[in-house]
């Protein structure tokens, strides 16, 4: 019987308990389930806009680009950027648009280009290739202070050293000569022995 009477005490503590805190308790596990679904439909969501992205890009800008059509690819671009501006399939675009720009010697265009990506891309590979490129730009453009400016952007260690060579080649046109040899000389720290980049930076390191 005490036994009995012990379990009931504990069934109405239970009770009592239950309407003091049980709402909450209820309340957080679904909290706790929504920010669990939340998180699923998300990365669902960055992976659907991802393909949605990569199938625009090819329907709508690389077909272009393999006819020449220029006018076609840039209007796919432009949809691309607006429609889908975080992904890889906008990045890669823009990244192609932005070296076709350079290679013709449309240096602002291609600059803007690189300028849209430093903006909207978060991806640390992305931010190093626009980074490089971007000081490239500069750099062709006699626009020195510009280039160091971007070169110092934080990265990835593993771009170190090209980052220290581009530095260096800007210091060399700008004919600070010692600045540059200092700047090659830690890119030459940053690479191994057997790369083949070495050779090239040890002769600008000789200028």
């Amino acid at each position: 019987m005490a036994l009995d009477l012990q379990d009931q005490e504990e069934l109405e503590n239970a009770k009592r308990a239950w309407k003091v805190w049980g709402r909450w308790v209820f309340f957080a596990m679904l909290i706790a389930a929504a920010l669990y679904l939340g998180n699923i439909v998300w990365k669902g969501q960055i992976e659907k806009r991802n393909a949605a992205a990569a199938a625009m890009y090819d329907s709508e800008f690389a077909a272009a680009v393999v006819k020449g059509d220029n006018a076609t690819a840039l209007k796919g671009l432009q949809k691309i950027q607006s429609e889908y501006p975080n992904t890889f399939a906008a990045a890669q675009a823009t990244l192609i648009t932005a070296d076709d720009a350079f290679a013709n010697g449309k240096y602002d265009e291609a600059a803007n280009h690189l300028k849209w990506l430093m903006q909207t891309q978060k991806h640390p590979l992305v931010r190093a290739a626009v980074v490089q490129r971007l000081a490239t730009v500069y750099l062709q453009q006699g626009k020195f202070d510009d280039a160091l400016s971007v070169l110092n952007e934080k990265l990835e260690p593993e771009f170190a050293a090209r980052i220290a060579e581009l530095k260096g080649d800007t210091y060399l046109a700008q004919g600070k000569n010692d600045e540059a040899k200092k700047a090659f000389e830690l890119a030459l720290k940053q690479l191994p022995v057997d790369d083949a980049a070495r050779g090239l930076i040890e002769a600008k390191q000789n200028l």
